[in-house]
Parts: structure tokens; C-alpha cells; sequence
């Protein structure tokens, strides 16, 4: 088994069932994932995020910097707020996709931690004479995700009254029965949402206090397998399922992670180059599946015989209550409405592409 986060006894403790995502021993379920998602999607779930973690950059040149390493515009945040960005190579592909919260004096960078390692040595590769301090933070910190449209109320129980007027990535200091954290608007499901952020040694505290202010309303703990169904029909891609360091910034679908009229960045030129002179030959879409059987990864897409795209993720979408799946498929073949081929174990069957998401909340 892989490592084990801060959370694994209390998890264990909930009747967790444990498996490896994302190189972590993280709880697939906890009870039926059927019923933690409908917890999601009617009231609202806890999620173990140790899968994600924090690098923090200070010093005086530390806006500079980061500016010219992410695609997004870091020199527009105050304290407070934050953005989605990604990382690029000189070649505009993906090294990482990312979330910046603009803290005191600095930066946090909100990752998967198994992106770490080759974040930092991208960072180290450009930072020669600038006066700025990059800190691993992942052993010092946990994140929590409070997802669900109850999760603001809850928040207001526990006296964060501000929780329910920050906008998305805004932040602020706050505590749980004492416990200092970091509270941060951000929806990982398609819902109202919320990342919480304690010291790594009251993570346990903090988990346990949510679950009890919550249990008069069916506050539940969430596993990874109902995360992945709710991210999907949500329409988020996962970096290392749904993309990786092959993939360009708009292959992805993240343009919104990239500002178009900021100064230069490492991989600006391919991003603008696609933008205004060109396009990509791959786009990533959604899939809605014929028949009842939920694609395996990997599998391919056809259209008139010809191979034009492949499946990355696929799920049961209990929204829909059809499978579906986020894939890529060539540009020729990529518009709504486009019905393709899918090679199935059990025989082939149909694929219509349709936008992105699969369910938003009304």
C-alpha cells in the first residue's frame, strides 16, 4: 500500500475501504459511493484531499517570478484571492495544472503532490538571481474539501459567517474548535464548495469537528470513487487521467487558466500562437455513451472506420443516468452533436459529443 495521509486511522475508523490514487493510500468509499454522491449533490460530503498539497514561494521578486512561470496573471491577485494557472514547458506543454492563493509576503502553489518534485525542478531551473524562497509545504499541511450546496451553512454554524459571500479562490484565516485554517471557495464537484486547509497535526481535529457540527444533516464522508464521478459529470479534468505532459494548454480545455494580455511567460508562445494563428488537432470533450456498459480507459473512438479519438475517463453519470466519459477526439470530429463509434468489450456502441459539463447546478 502507498502512503498513508494524516487521516488513515480516523478514515479506517468511518469503515473506510482504501485503494491508490494519485500514489496515496486515499478511501475509495466509505459506505455505498452511490449515496455519497447524492450526499454531494443534495446536501453535502467531506473529502480527504491528501492527494493534493501546498508549495509556498516568498521574497521580494517573488510576484515577478511567478508570473513569468505560470499562464495566468499573478500580478493582478491581492491578498485574499487566488486563481487557476498551469505550468508550462518552453514548448507550451503541461507540466502541471495548479491553484494560487495570494497569502501574506507570498504565494501558495495548490497541486497534486505527485507534481511536486518536477514543479520544483522547473522552478530551480529558472531561478538563478532572483530573491525568492520556494518551500515545500506538503508534510505541514492537510486539504479538506466541504462539498455540496449545505456546506456554507454549516460554516456559518461553526461561526465562519464570511464563508458564504468569498468568490471563487478567495481565502481567509480562520479557525475550527481552535484549530487555525485556511478556508478557500473552490468547487471540485460541480456544486458549492469549499477547501479547507489545517496544520497537518490538527487535521484529524479538524475532520472530526466537521463531521459532528454536520451530522444532523447528513454530513458523510466521501471516497475517491464518488470524487470521480462527481468531477466528471462536473466536466474537470484530472492532470495524469485526463491530460499530461504531452498535452498542449488548449488540448486540455484550460484556457481559462491562461491570461491572454499579460506579460511574457515560459510557453506563452505556443499558447498565443494556437489562440490567434492556428488551432490544436486534439480537444478534450464529453461523451455521452450508448447501452449501459461504462467505457474502459484507453478505449478508442471511431468514425467511419477511422480512428479519431480515445476515452480518458468514464463513468456511470448517476445525473444523467447514462455512462459518459471525457476523451479526446480530433478537431474535424470534435462538434456537439457528433456521433462516433466505441469499441466496447462487450461490442460496439455509440458516442455523442456534447458540451461540457454534464450537470450544473440550476
Amino acid at each position: 500500500m502507498r502512503k498513508r495521509t494524516q487521516l488513515y486511522d480516523a478514515e479506517r475508523g468511518a469503515g473506510a475501504t482504501f485503494g491508490e490514487w494519485f500514489g496515496r493510500a486515499l478511501p475509495a468509499r466509505f459506505s455505498d459511493p452511490g449515496l455519497e454522491y447524492h450526499t454531494v449533490r443534495a446536501g453535502m460530503g467531506l473529502i480527504d484531499q491528501s492527494y493534493r498539497g501546498i508549495l509556498e514561494l516568498r521574497g521580494k521578486d517573488s510576484t515577478r517570478f511567478l508570473n513569468g512561470m505560470v499562464t495566468n496573471d499573478v500580478k493582478s491577485l491581492k491578498a485574499g484571492s487566488g486563481q487557476y494557472a498551469a505550468m508550462l514547458s518552453v514548448h507550451g506543454k503541461l507540466i502541471a495544472d495548479m491553484r494560487i492563493y495570494a497569502v501574506a509576503d507570498g504565494y501558495w502553489l495548490d497541486l497534486q503532490e505527485e507534481l511536486v518534485p518536477k514543479v520544483l525542478q522547473t522552478i530551480d531551473r529558472h531561478l538563478i538571481a532572483d530573491q525568492v524562497e520556494v518551500r515545500d509545504r506538503c508534510a505541514d499541511f492537510v486539504l479538506l474539501a466541504l462539498q455540496g450546496p449545505a456546506s456554507a451553512e454549516l460554516l456559518a454554524r461553526l461561526g465562519i459567517g464570511g464563508a458564504k459571500d468569498l468568490e471563487e479562490y478567495q481565502h481567509l484565516e480562520t479557525a475550527i474548535e481552535g484549530r487555525s485554517v485556511r478556508l478557500i471557495r473552490a468547487g471540485e464537484t460541480g456544486e458549492e464548495g469549499f477547501v479547507l486547509v489545517p496544520e497537518a497535526g490538527a487535521a484529524a481535529a479538524v475532520w472530526e469537528a466537521l463531521l459532528q457540527a454536520g451530522r444532523d444533516d447528513q454530513l458523510r464522508p466521501v471516497g475517491m470513487e464518488a470524487l470521480n464521478t462527481l468531477r466528471i459529470e462536473a466536466g474537470i479534468p484530472w492532470y495524469g487521467i485526463d491530460m499530461d505532459e504531452t498535452n498542449l494548454l488548449q488540448e486540455a480545455g484550460l484556457e481559462r487558466a491562461a491570461s491572454f494580455s499579460k506579460g511574457c511567460y515560459i510557453g506563452q508562445e505556443t499558447v498565443v500562437r494556437v489562440a490567434h494563428r492556428g488551432h490544436v488537432n486534439w480537444h478534450l470533450v464529453g461523451l455521452v455513451i450508448g447501452g449501459i456498459e461504462v467505457p474502459e480507459v484507453g478505449a478508442k473512438l471511431r468514425y467511419e472506420q477511422r480512428e479519431v479519438g480515445r476515452i480518458t475517463s468514464a463513468v456511470h453519470s448517476p445525473a444523467l443516468n447514462r455512462p459518459v466519459a471525457l476523451g479526446y477526439v480530433r478537431r474535424e470530429r470534435m462538434a456537439p452533436g457528433t456521433i462516433l463509434e466505441l469499441r466496447a468489450s462487450q461490442g460496439d456502441t455509440s458516442a455523442e459529443i456534447v458540451p461540457l459539463p454534464f450537470y450544473k447546478r440550476r
